[in-house]
């Protein structure tokens, strides 16, 4: 884990042009303009970088607002209390959530119908209560589910339709339901 998550706008261009719109490595306005309008990926973490701000500044109900904006648009339902690394790509959003309280470091490729958050309350669970942490360069698959106080290593790959309930280490592909390592690298 990176320790301190520190997202912000440039670190998100900056590695939208290292994969799209660049002539001889470098950057295109038409590139950005066409990413910009046509990802919805790119729409919804924009959107979530602006009213993250308005959370941090104590604006609180403007950014519960335009977090549900972001989701009507969008299909992502991001929470305007998680801390999300640069360089984070929603590759298909419909389906995304992302809680309060989680912490995503940077680099984090993240597919449809991923769900990101803490365990709720319930007089079923009886478990400590927290929020999932996810390292720098993780991959998480279509209806990767994640639920409380568990930390995901850095240069991990969780396999598509995973629970995960527990802590995996570093470098590691992760599958099942619930989730054990399949593979270490």
């Amino acid at each position: 884990m990176t320790g301190k998550v520190n997202g912000n706008l440039k670190g998100d261009i900056r590695n939208l042009f290292s994969r799209y719109g660049t002539i001889k490595g470098r950057p295109t306005i038409w590139g950005a303009v066409r990413i910009i309008l046509v990802k919805p990926g790119v729409q919804a973490l924009i959107f979530y970088r602006f009213y993250r701000k308005l959370y941090k500044l104590k604006l609180r109900l403007l950014a519960e607002f335009c977090s549900r904006l972001n989701f009507f648009f969008n299909g992502s339902e991001i929470d305007p209390g998680a801390e999300i690394g640069s360089g984070c790509r929603l590759w298909h959003p419909a389906g995304v959530v992302i809680g309060r309280g989680v912490k995503i470091g940077n680099n984090v490729s993240i597919f449809s119908n991923v769900t990101i958050g803490g365990l709720g309350h319930s007089i079923f669970h009886h478990g400590e209560p927290g929020y999932p942490e996810i390292g720098d360069n993780v991959i998480l698959y279509t209806n990767v589910t994640v639920l409380g106080p568990v930390k995901i290593g850095n240069n991990t790959t969780i396999g598509a339709h995973s629970l995960i309930l527990e802590s995996f280490p570093d470098n590691c592909l992760v599958a099942g339901s619930p989730a054990k390592v399949i593979k270490s690298f």
